[in-house]
């Protein structure tokens, strides 16, 4: 059993009456339910999303922090890890804090920062990335305070797919016979390709990998092994399989937009993308009308995205289809010894 980390002197710069402890797997619903409390209305994480992640991802060098007010109510929390599956191949470790707005400016977010950065530290990372909301100039201030800088820029975006209007848009088919390739839902896929299910979710995750790479942004996106992921991305509990959108030319696909149902109501995009070869043909815009066709069959309120701002591509797809953004999130990141 891995012995708690000492975070004695921690305690000690922690003002009275507070308290802080090191999370627990017990925890976790309470630092979601704290976390959820801030959060902007179509990201609530819903606790059975974060317990399949946790339960497909371990990650042996996370540290959690909690600190609870003499009645036991949670205050703020801190945590960094290097991801698990997703660790970086520089060892870089990524994290955050937040503290209730009444508990501000008393020490707490800075005695949490740093001792979470000394646990990065004891593995040797060069260096620690987190982010801040655009619509929360008070994070920002504090990260620089603590030498962080900003790195890039992303954008979350939401449709109101009740009051959304199909018959603005050319009929995804035309696009797709125009093109000369076939739409399919990945339900209709996996079963013409039943015999071989593992093989069509290895060649979506191979699309990702490939045509991400693509994708603008200051560092390449690093996918995780396909084992590591599978479940994550593939499993009954969340992954929508009658919004997922597949072209196919041929056998093989050349176009996908993948979706999540991150809580009732609320569908999300994991990714969209696009062989090389195929990009400028529209394939995009059609998959994602066809997934919102689904999405208004299925009754679903909300459909996010998320773009890097220099995705000008993407981004220029999703404010043709009319996704409102929020603030950006801004990340940012600090060299460490």
């Amino acid at each position: 059993m891995p012995v708690a980390p000492d975070i004695a002197d921690l305690a000690a710069r922690i003002p009275a009456p507070l308290r802080v402890h090191v999370g627990v797997p017990e925890d976790v619903e309470r630092i979601v339910e704290f976390q959820n409390r801030y959060a902007r209305p179509a990201m609530v994480t819903p606790i059975a999303t974060v317990r399949r992640f946790e339960a497909h991802n371990p990650q042996p060098k996370r540290l959690a922090l909690m600190v609870e007010d003499e009645r036991g109510d949670v205050i703020a929390v801190g945590m960094i890890s290097d991801g698990g599956a997703f660790a970086r191949k520089d060892g870089s470790f990524s994290g955050g804090v937040r503290v209730a707005p009444e508990h501000r400016h008393h020490g707490v977010g800075t005695a949490l920062l740093e001792r979470l950065e000394e646990h990065a530290r004891t593995y040797s990372a060069p260096r620690i990335t987190g982010s801040a909301r655009g619509d929360e100039p008070d994070g920002v201030r504090f990260a620089e305070r603590h030498g962080y800088r900003e790195t890039n820029r992303r954008i979350n975006s939401f449709l109101d797919v009740p009051a959304f209007d199909l018959s603005r848009f050319e009929d995804p088919e035309a696009v797709a016979r125009r093109a000369g390739v076939r739409l399919v839902t990945y339900s209709e896929l996996e079963r013409e390709r039943a015999a071989d299910v593992d093989g069509l979710q290895r060649e979506v995750y191979e699309l990702g990998v490939t045509a991400g790479q693509d994708i603008p942004r200051p560092e390449p996106i690093q996918m995780p092994p396909y084992e590591a992921i599978r479940e994550m991305f593939f499993g009954a509990t969340s992954f929508d399989r009658g919004s997922t959108i597949l072209a196919l030319r041929g056998g093989r696909i050349v176009s996908e937009t993948l979706t999540d149902m991150r809580s009732p109501g609320v569908a999300y995009t994991n990714f969209t993308g696009t062989v090389r070869e195929e990009r400028g043909k529209g394939l995009a815009l059609a998959l994602k009308l066809r997934a919102i066709a689904e999405l208004k069959r299925q009754g679903a309120r909300l459909f996010g995205t998320t773009n890097d701002e220099q995705n000008a591509a993407m981004r220029g797809v999703n404010a043709k289809l009319g996704y409102e953004p929020d603030p950006p999130v801004i990340e940012l990141e600090k060299r460490i010894s």
